[in-house]
């Protein structure tokens, strides 16, 4: 069985972890683990979650204390 076919197989087995490997399935090739893709996104998503936090920490103008 080659990987693609046991991440299908753990799909139908456990119904809970679909969506989850779903996510995943983008980052794996016939050649194995995209570890830089992989990366990529998650420093992306972090700078998306940094920028977020930033901009609600801004204080706000004519706010009392």
């Amino acid at each position: 069985m080659d990987f693609n076919s046991w991440l299908n197989q753990t799909k139908i087995d456990e119904p809970e972890l679909e969506a989850f490997i779903t996510k995943l399935e983008p980052y794996f090739s016939d050649a194995g683990f995209k570890g830089n893709v992989f990366e990529r996104k998650v420093t992306l998503g972090l700078n998306k979650v940094d920028s977020e936090i930033e901009e609600l920490l801004k204080p706000e103008a004519n706010v009392e204390d």
